[in-house]
């Protein structure tokens, strides 16, 4: 390869994209919380409520204990225990969660989501029915509670620094009486942690009853999780006087309450990573033995104790939505209150639509956008509301849904996945009128019908978020995607191991496959220094454990590498690849490896079968080129790594694999071997297939000894504008296809001389700010090469060996670093396997003209 001219194409195209992106407006970036330096994804789904929640969300007792305030809908609710009515409280241009009653019942403190940009606090006048600002600026306020005297305020900010700190401020008729005092300060952990980062953060405060004090959540100088929970003096610098009370793994979920006694709180938990779920706990303010409550197979968050501590209030997802539910403390009946009806402060109406094929006017489901005549979101009462990757606010059905909306005028984006046209209709809703609305949705090609399949290769079903999922919504959400492969992965977080109970035996399709839809659960391994994995087809069992050079843990070591447990995989007949490997556009060579750092090794080892594309992005090519460009055929892939249980989170199939089959249809054993021998692209919307003397991609063209003209065909489109769509041959831009007209289509034939063993693929990408509706943050495809041999010259290029050989030797300097090391021999044993690797790639070197 040379390495001057792909940094040249690459490299002009990176710099291009960061022109591109200093224009996007606010809204395409919308879902980010830039005053978080925690940050991550972690953080905004376990920790932030969802805005807004389609169903309840954080309740908060009244003072007489007869109701509940609520998050719905994006407003505060209060929620009547015996009939399940549901009152509208507040309204406002930003989404309202995390209600807190005053002990007198006049105000509730709640927090103002401005759409990911800033969360403000502000107050609500119950009687009244008038809400003011407490706060305005562009941090982030969490977790408000009222002391229990009513006369301070405790809540989270990220002032000053973005990091999350607890502090304490006067209120005197819903107004700041004096300035905040920090309980909490910001404190450097010394090191990276693990999703966490090195700053330490103070979380959900919660008041005893003297008002002296407060139990939060800190993961205080701990290395794994979001921390444990402290008792913690209530005046300014008390976490220098902090007592741990309780000692766990914790993962934002914990949230306790105490008890009117000051005796007891009660907490969600996994049990340190004991159940697959959050369960309620109660345990002594004082330290001492956690008592299960609950022991549920599906998840309890949020716990609120009753005024008299009969009850606890909490959240469930037993039928798979969040829904409000009460658990007698003493007697367990279990209760769950279903909103029997809303009452709105606003003029409101019915919107009721109906999707369907234009082609058969068969019902089909899809995904949805809406934007009300208020300019927010709203979603059905039994459908999941989310925000994907680039902050649009969506939810799927199956083919029909009725939701209640402002008056006025509400604006929807239908969408079906890469082969039908999006359809964006608007439609006039009368206060108390119903609307009818149907939407025919026209493909724009079959892929099918050519032989193409697509599925993700990069998709969870629960990972500990609000939504209780089942592989039946997962395959609704897909086939809303117009996806036919569902690759689901049972994955570890922390150390709890989700869905394991879905795997099967055997290496086929799982039972709850349709002839249109095939679902596979496989496993997601995720080494953190190494780089996360996916394995699927595996007959026996699972591998285990889940991840290595895990932190504080005995699998702390960084043995065994990825290339033994890919042959232990594949040993089992499964097809392997590096999953979510290098974001961005830089070379990852240039930092620290990005996260596939052992992919160069198990491509010379031929123990990885791909590589995997998780949004749109360029930095994958300089390995892959690297790779490619030594006759290595490792796939490329497109799996987004939707985590389809949290409430942002990328949306499931917005990139995917489409595998070419050919006559034996949709098969699993067909799709995965097309996938392991190159018949495949990668897409985040555009469709592009390429032929070379009448080859596809995975394919060879053999040329004589002299080289030779090689004929390309291609065809490219795409349900969004494009900017460019050109061919790459051996790392170097042979071609580029000029767009016309709508530049969502083209079609070619041209003809390039070829002297070199090697391979050309064809790429399309589009601008950021035409990417919607797709979940990317640019429209981007790529087909996989076909190689072309010159007699019988070998793939080779010295530039790509020497690359691959400074890679190895990168990753052999950052394993010596490793701490964790249990012993000389595994050191010797994964060296010897980077030494192994590292010859290779000499002898590419030495092999090349």
């Amino acid at each position: 390869m040379n390495k001057t001219a792909m940094r040249s194409s690459v490299g002009l195209l990176a710099l291009a994209l960061l022109a591109m992106l200093a224009t996007r407006p606010a809204a395409a970036q919308a879902g980010r919380y830039p005053a978080s330096r925690h940050g991550g994804n972690y953080m905004f789904n376990f920790y932030f409520p969802p805005s807004p929640s389609s169903t309840p969300w954080a309740p908060a007792w009244a003072p007489d204990g007869r109701s509940v305030a609520v998050a719905m809908a994006g407003s505060i609710w209060r929620v009547d225990l015996a009939s399940g009515a549901a009152d509208e409280l507040t309204y406002g241009e930003t989404y309202h969660s995390s209600p807190d009653w005053s002990p007198d019942g006049r105000w509730i403190v709640y927090t103002a989501d401005h759409d990911g940009e800033a969360v403000q606090l502000e107050i609500l006048d119950v009687a009244a029915g008038e809400a003011h600002a407490l706060t305005d600026d562009d941090q982030i306020y969490a977790d408000p509670v009222f002391s229990p005297d009513g006369t301070r305020v405790a809540y989270v900010a990220t002032t000053p620094s973005g990091y999350f700190n607890v502090y304490i401020r006067s209120i005197a008729d819903g107004r700041w009486s004096g300035e905040a005092v920090a309980v909490t300060r910001d404190n450097d952990f010394g090191r990276n942690r693990l999703y966490f980062g090195p700053w330490d953060m103070h979380l959900t405060p919660a008041w005893l009853p003297d008002g002296n004090e407060l139990l939060l959540v800190s993961n205080r100088n701990i290395p794994l999780g979001s921390g444990h929970v402290l008792r913690v003096p209530a005046r300014a610098g008390g976490i220098d006087d902090a007592t741990a009370v309780l000692r766990e793994q914790t993962l934002y979920r914990t949230r306790p309450d105490v008890a009117s006694d000051g005796r007891r709180f009660v907490y969600s938990s996994t049990g340190g990573a004991a159940d697959q779920f959050s369960n309620l706990y109660v345990q002594p303010t004082a330290g001492g033995e956690p008592y299960k409550i609950t022991f549920f197979q599906h998840d309890a968050f949020h716990p609120r104790w009753s005024p008299d501590d009969e009850w606890i209030a909490f959240i469930t997802n037993e039928g798979g939505l969040p829904q409000l539910a009460l658990l007698e403390t003493h007697g367990g009946a279990l209760r769950t209150v279903t909103i029997e009806r809303r009452r709105w402060k606003r003029p409101m109406g019915v919107l009721s639509v109906a999707t369907r094929d234009a082609a058969t006017g068969a019902a089909t489901g899809a995904r949805i956008h809406l934007t009300a005549s208020d300019g927010k979101f709203y979603a059905p009462a039994d459908a999941y509301a989310r925000v994907g990757g680039q902050g649009d606010h969506v939810f799927h059905h199956t083919g029909r849904f009725t939701v209640e909306v402002p008056a006025g005028l509400t604006e929807l984006t239908v969408v079906k996945g890469f082969e039908y046209w999006p359809e964006e209709v608007s439609v006039e809703v009368g206060p108390g009128a119903v609307a009818e609305l149907t939407v025919d949705l026209r493909r724009m090609t079959d892929m099918a019908a050519k032989g193409w399949y697509s599925g993700s290769t990069h998709v969870h079903m629960n990972y500990g978020g609000n939504l209780h999922n089942t592989l039946e919504n997962l395959v609704m959400m897909s086939a809303a995607e117009d996806q036919d492969v569902v690759n689901e992965q049972v994955a570890n977080k922390d150390n709890r191991i989700l869905d394991y109970q879905f795997f099967v035996p055997g290496g086929g399709p799982h039972p709850a496959s349709t002839p249109e839809h095939l679902v596979v659960v496989g496993q997601e391994y995720r080494p953190p220094f190494y780089g996360h994995v996916f394995m699927f087809g595996m007959r026996d069992h699972l591998i285990s454990p889940f991840t290595m050079g895990y932190e504080g843990t005995a699998i702390e070591s960084l043995y065994p590498s990825n290339t033994d447990m890919f042959r232990k995989a594949k040993a089992q007949g499964a097809t392997v690849a590096y999953v979510h490997a290098f974001g961005g556009e830089a070379d990852p060579l240039d930092g620290n490896l990005g996260g596939g750092k052992g992919f160069l090794v198990d491509a010379a080892l031929g123990t990885t079968d791909g590589i995997e594309w998780s949004d749109a992005a360029r930095a994958g090519f300089f390995p892959v080129y690297a790779a490619w460009n030594n006759g290595l055929r490792v796939t490329a892939t497109g799996g987004e790594d939707s985590i389809s249980n949290l409430h942002r989170s990328k949306i499931v199939g917005s990139v995917r694999t489409y595998v070419h089959t050919g006559v034996r249809g949709l098969d699993m054993d067909a799709w995965f071997e097309g996938l392991r021998e190159g018949r495949a692209f990668v897409s985040s919307g555009p469709l592009v297939e390429l032929t070379a003397n009448g080859r596809m991609a995975g394919e060879t063209v053999a040329l004589p000894a002299g080289g030779g003209s090689v004929a390309l065909a291609g065809r490219v489109e795409s349900i969004t504008p494009l900017e460019r769509v050109f061919v790459v041959c051996r790392g170097e831009e042979r071609a580029d296809i000029p767009l016309r007209g709508d530049r969502r289509s083209v079609a070619f034939d041209i003809e390039l001389d070829i002297d070199r063993s090697g391979w050309c693929h064809l790429r399309a990408e589009g601008h950021p700010s035409e990417r919607a509706p797709l979940d990317v943050s640019y429209a981007q495809a790529f087909t996989n090469p076909i190689w072309i041999t010159v007699g019988d010259q070998p793939v080779r290029d010295a530039a790509s060996a020497e690359y691959g050989m400074r890679w190895i030797d990168r990753l052999r300097a950052m394993a010596e670093e490793w701490p964790g090391w249990r012993s000389e021999r595994e050191r010797q044993h994964v060296f010897a396997q980077f030494d192994e690797a590292r010859a290779i790639y000499a002898g590419f070197a030495a092999e090349a003209p």
